[in-house]
């Protein structure tokens, strides 16, 4: 339930992006080896900031850096090559002017600048990267994607003095359990699940809800061939008060993450906007990435690409379903492919520009997607008959997705990301290919 508040909004975003500082083009990152241990300390690195503008405009501002526990990611892949995500940052070290890390991202606040609020008014989300702590100073730089053209634009940097004594020590006051785990911590991707709205007394039902989550990535290819290189740890952080906020009924609670219904006014969408918290609670454990269970049996989540994953952990029908295509969306910004009746237009996915998403194309750049995959004498579009099954499917260029009726294409006529079933030939290629980068 990635975006599902889009209709709304559909023209919101279809100017640049402005910033505190005139937009440059990003950057060519060089090729020079990067070793591990002659640049990082081990530790963790976390830099908070608040993210803040409007419709057409962002901004950046600092809130603090904190030293967090050992470095839970990959000491091999360092340099993000995907170019997933409408956001992403760099560290660069400041003797060399060398790129030494990058990683790519999505946030709630690109998605609230598609809702009419942001036309009308100003808004600040807290966010936070993290990164493995270098010995040597360092600069920060954040890069955004121009609404209209796409490209990378740098919006804001900013150097750190490692020996800085404002640098705040993490704390860790939450307890991790083991739910599963595959492999060593450098060569796994490592999920945290985070409990909001259980409180002390449900500690239990807060793990049975984890090793339901477990079992249900498990038994969707390609995670159940991979289970030796996936680990998941929940961190049990009870809240003041049982349940979710529901502000379109009146009620709102007091849980821990601020987790809530009616985001962007849109009913089924379940997200927080405190993610510095989120991050707080996560750091508890060696983690990656992050999935939310929540208490309640309300039908609802999403799903930001390296930001966070969320789901209700009630009995909500299809659960197990939902949470896999969640951390779809999550793990590696899958898009969408079901289709919203009469919907022709996005700002997401304008027209004559690429969609990121591996699992979706508008023929504009389709290098590197599935095209090799795809027969020859293969038509385009691509049809399932009416009657045919599985088997009688091959990889083509089904129209359809991303909320569009036309002129957006997918993979496969079934798949997770569309009808919560299995994940397409497509989609299960895409996430080999991150866990084979993530797990080096």
């Amino acid at each position: 339930m990635k975006k599902v508040y889009i209709l709304t909004a559909i023209m919101a975003t279809l100017f640049s992006c402005g910033t505190q500082k005139n937009a440059s083009t990003v950057a060519p990152i060089a090729g020079k080896k990067i070793v591990y241990n002659d640049l990082f300390t081990g530790k963790t690195m976390r830099f908070d900031f608040h993210h803040a503008g409007n419709s057409t405009t962002e901004q950046y501002f600092f809130d603090r850096v904190i030293r967090e526990g050992m470095w839970a990611g990959s000491e091999v892949s360092l340099i993000n090559p995907f170019d997933y995500g409408e956001q992403h940052f760099r560290i660069v070290d400041v003797a060399t002017g060398e790129v030494i890390y990058k990683n790519n991202y999505c946030t709630l606040f690109n998605e609230w600048q598609t809702t009419p609020e942001a036309t009308t008014s100003e808004r600040s989300f807290p966010e936070s990267v993290i990164f493995p702590e270098p010995k040597s100073n360092y600069t920060i730089e954040f890069y955004a994607r121009n609404k209209v053209t796409k490209e990378w634009e740098k919006r804001y940097s900013q150097t750190v003095n490692v020996a800085d004594y404002n640098i705040v020590p993490g704390k860790t006051p939450y307890e991790s359990v083991d739910i599963h785990i595959g492999g060593n911590i450098a060569n796994s991707l490592d999920i945290v699940l985070l409990p909001d709205g259980f409180t002390a007394d449900e500690k239990y039902k807060f793990l049975a809800s984890c090793h339901m989550w477990s079992d249900a990535l498990f038994k969707y290819a390609p995670f159940t061939q991979n289970k030796h290189r996936i680990n998941i740890r929940a961190v049990w952080a009870p809240s003041n008060e049982k349940g979710i906020s529901k502000p379109g009924t009146g009620k709102w609670v007091d849980n821990l993450l601020g987790t809530r219904f009616f985001t962007f006014n849109s009913e089924r969408y379940q997200m927080t906007e405190e993610f510095q918290k989120v991050r707080d609670v996560a750091a508890c454990a060696p983690y990656e990435s992050i999935f939310i269970l929540t208490n309640t049996n309300k039908y609802g989540g999403g799903g930001i690409y390296n930001f966070y994953g969320l789901g209700s952990a009630g009995e909500t029908g299809k659960t197990g379903e939902v949470y896999v295509h969640e951390f779809g969306h999550s793990l590696m910004g899958l898009g969408d492919e079901y289709i919203e009746k009469g919907n022709t237009v996005s700002a997401l996915y304008p027209e004559g520009k690429e969609p990121w998403e591996a699992n979706l194309t508008r023929f504009v750049d389709f290098n590197g997607k599935w095209e090799k995959k795809i027969e020859e004498g293969t038509p385009i579009p691509t049809v399932a008959e009416k009657g045919t099954t599985e088997k009688d499917w091959k990889i083509g260029a089904y129209e359809g997705g991303a909320y569009l009726e036309k002129g957006i294409y997918r993979g496969w006529p079934e798949c997770m990301m569309k009808a919560l079933t299995e994940f397409c030939p497509v989609c299960q290629e895409a996430i080999i290919k991150y866990l084979d980068y993530i797990c080096k």
